[in-house]
């Protein structure tokens, strides 16, 4: 079976590299217009019929609700009284030789425009002794040695969101993305950072009041279900413990973590449930206590009616505006760059792709 999997891949990849395929750039400029037309009108007839026949598949294999005025009213309340929070986070990069140098920040707000944020800075070099010899320093820069990584400063940016949301006043707390997302159930390797994170999300999850929604979803089969939903509707999918079990084998994780993790799936697991809304032109994977499921099914469909179009929380985007406009990746480059010209490193350090001319 292997093998026939095999065989069916190097097929495709042969037919990719196929002389026939690839043209010069004057007769792809010709083609290129129909060939979009006609894949596009393609996926639209997929979606046309998921639209169509998907809707008895929902209807049978889950309860779809359909939000009244009455919890639109009591969610416009709640979201203009100022009782509810939304969190978001962003994080820019500069690598050096001598490894990551990183700025993440995070803001916290509600409509009333009472605002919290957070910023930090790291680098490599915080995490290495200062005074080393030749080959200390060479070693360190080897990939194996680096210690400050993409995983860690998804965590930490994670963390801090939901650390930031905590110590809010506000009742409801929403957060871009699951609300138990890969980086704060891994471990994050030689950190060992597995306790910590966990009895921050049991915390968060106690709270109950809470809903996460993914923006970019990596399933797109369940996203593509929601084109089957109309308008203002919503589902619940699973339980996130199912999740958190299917994930566990794939974590690797020694036995002190693993015993760990079993007991955040048995205590907090069932406490999750994960679900599919449609407020306006798409729909949305978002993540809620189950006791209060449908309320927060209220606030955030309420929430995306307010550009329908992106049909997601509006309040999200907000706080993901204010981290955009006080740290821009841009700025943080030029700044870092600044100081290396400064120091005379900035030919050596700055990134090859930077230098290229264009």
């Amino acid at each position: 079976m292997a093998i026939g999997r095999q065989k069916e891949q190097e097929v495709a990849f042969s037919d990719f590299i196929s002389p026939d395929k690839w043209k010069d750039f004057e007769t792809h400029a010709k083609s290129i217009s129909e060939e979009l037309s006609k894949d596009i009108a393609l996926s639209t007839a997929q979606n046309e019929k998921i639209r169509k026949e998907a809707r008895e598949l929902l209807k049978k294999e889950y309860e779809v609700c359909k939000i009244s005025q009455d919890q639109l009213a009591w969610a416009e309340e709640k979201l203009y009284g100022s009782q509810v929070c939304a969190v978001d986070g962003t994080y820019s990069t500069y690598p050096m030789l001598s490894g990551i140098r990183c700025r993440i920040g995070v803001a916290a707000t509600s409509y009333r425009n009472r605002r919290t944020d957070g910023i930090v800075f790291i680098s490599e070099q915080q995490v290495h002794p200062p005074e080393s010899s030749v080959l200390e320093i060479l070693k360190n820069r080897k990939q194996e040695s680096r210690l400050i990584s993409g995983l860690l400063i998804r965590a930490i940016m994670f963390y801090m969101e939901r650390k930031i949301a905590l110590d809010r006043q506000e009742e409801w707390l929403m957060f871009n993305g699951p609300l138990v997302p890969f980086e704060l159930r891994s471990g994050i390797g030689r950190m060992r950072a597995l306790d910590s994170c966990l009895s921050l999300c049991e915390k968060m999850i106690d709270k109950k009041t809470i809903v996460g929604v993914v923006a970019k979803s990596t399933h797109d089969e369940i996203v593509s279900l929601g084109l089957a939903l109309k308008p203002l509707e919503y589902l619940k999918l699973r339980s996130f413990k199912e999740d958190l079990e299917d994930w566990l084998p794939r974590a690797h994780f020694n036995t002190t973590d693993e015993n760990r993790f079993r007991h955040f799936i048995d205590t907090h697991g069932p406490c999750l449930d994960v679900g599919l809304y449609k407020a306006g032109s798409r729909a949305y994977i978002f993540h809620a206590h189950q006791e209060l499921f449908h309320e927060a099914a209220s606030i955030v469909i309420r929430d995306s009616l307010f550009q329908p179009m992106r049909a997601y929380p509006l309040l999200i985007d907000y706080a993901d505006s204010l981290c955009s406009h006080l740290l821009a990746s841009s700025d943080f480059q030029r700044m870092v760059d600044f100081r290396l010209a400064k120091a005379g490193s900035l030919p050596f350090e700055q990134s090859e792709s930077d230098q290229r001319r264009r």
